[in-house]
């Protein structure tokens, strides 16, 4: 079927067990150009808009057999070419029970799904995501950031925002003053807002993606932070201000390839978050980082993902 304006193509996954099967798939999806998954069962029921149901490290997976969960992965109109190498790749690897299907889904189709199955979501132990069409409860005291799921996804249900979002908070609270603050990757805009919540000044959030950065201008709105939010389209090569917190939530070979642009822009004694890391891409990465002169401070891990943060000298 030929994408239209307006559409995006979908890939439609039955994957077999297995929390680190499904990290692999991961891997491979957002590697390919994936921008969003959707957990789902194949009767319209809900198994969750994320992947805490298949990182469950006590084996309780709720995939079994064929006719339980699907995966749908979406990706922009403009990858088509590449997505058969992939269907082809995750039947050779063994991680699916049947060739994957390719479809195109129109905006409001997939929109719509996510509306259904996106709810009021703990961000933080002091932090919720809140869906724009829902408020929050008269006696929650907790941050509420509000996100409309648009087409940047990142709505903090995935293990990797809600790691990086945890030290971001954590660094925020810590700080006596304002602290610089760059998001690289931003998606959603999520992890900008919390830290403009938090009060960090300046923020700087980049992506390539425009669908992404109009979803974050928006989410911005959401929250009353559009002026405290600097986003742009800009290369990290072509960024010349230092921050004293870096953020990056991407998946590792990016980060690896990033390396040492995001220690150039890192102020001397500032900290950097990595996060969208499998646990067993870590040490090679924490070499890479160890030859630029970041050392690890602490890692937190959830599931098969861990996040880092190091800090400069």
């Amino acid at each position: 079927m030929k994408a239209t304006e307006g559409s995006w193509l979908s890939l439609v996954l039955r994957p077999k067990s297995g929390y680190k099967i499904r990290a692999a798939i991961e891997d491979l999806l957002y590697t390919s150009g994936c921008v969003g998954i959707w957990d789902h069962l194949p009767d319209g029921g809900i198994d969750g808009c994320g992947s805490e149901a298949w990182l469950d490290t006590d084996n309780n997976d709720p995939f079994e057999a064929a006719d339980g969960v699907l995966l749908t992965a979406y990706f922009p109109a403009e990858v088509r070419p590449r997505l058969a190498e992939l269907a082809l790749r995750l039947t050779a690897l063994d991680l699916v029970v049947e060739e994957p299907q390719l479809e195109t889904v129109a905006n409001e189709d997939w929109l719509e799904n996510w509306r259904r199955n996106f709810s009021i979501t703990e961000l933080t132990d002091d932090t919720l995501v809140v869906p724009t069409w829902e408020e929050l409860p008269a006696a929650e005291t907790r941050l509420g950031l509000r996100i409309y799921p648009g087409q940047g996804f990142g709505t903090g249900t995935h293990e990797t925002t809600r790691l990086a979002a945890f030290f971001i908070e954590r660094e925020l609270k810590r700080a006596h003053k304002p602290v610089s603050f760059l998001d690289v990757g931003s998606g959603s805009g999520i992890l900008a807002i919390l830290a403009a919540k938090r009060g960090a000044e300046p923020i700087l959030a980049l992506d390539l993606d425009p669908q992404a950065l109009i979803n974050a201008r928006e989410n911005c709105g959401h929250n009353l932070v559009s002026e405290k939010i600097v986003l742009a389209d800009t290369p990290v090569t072509l960024i010349r201000e230092k921050f004293q917190l870096i953020a990056a939530n991407i998946i590792a070979p990016v980060l690896h390839k990033l390396a040492p642009e995001l220690s150039r822009l890192l102020k001397p004694g500032g900290r950097l978050i990595l996060s969208g890391i499998l646990i067993e891409q870590l040490p090679e990465l924490l070499n890479v980082y160890a030859e630029l002169g970041l050392m690890v401070e602490e890692r937190k891990t959830s599931g098969e993902w861990t996040a880092c943060i190091f800090q400069a000298g």
